[in-house]
């Protein structure tokens, strides 16, 4: 397991992967990710557009089905 540390990079913050992660990865200089906030962290995926429509159609049933939901949770 390899550890980053977050470092200052201008206004904004960042990380810098090992070399063999990267590649492993198939991860390219410029790349854009996809940042997916979990519970308990956050998880980078190469950026697909079928995986943001996915998320931006599960983020409108949650806001449609919100109350339904919330109601179910408390069962």
């Amino acid at each position: 397991m390899n550890h980053v540390v977050i470092r200052k990079q201008g206004n904004s913050v960042g990380i810098a992967l090992p070399l063999e992660t990267r590649i492993r990865a198939g991860l390219e200089v410029g790349q854009e990710m996809t940042i997916i906030e979990l519970a308990d962290g956050i998880k980078l995926v190469k950026r697909s557009a079928a995986l943001e429509r996915q998320l931006g159609l599960a983020q409108q049933v949650l806001r449609e089905q919100a109350e339904a939901l919330l109601e179910l949770a408390k069962r």
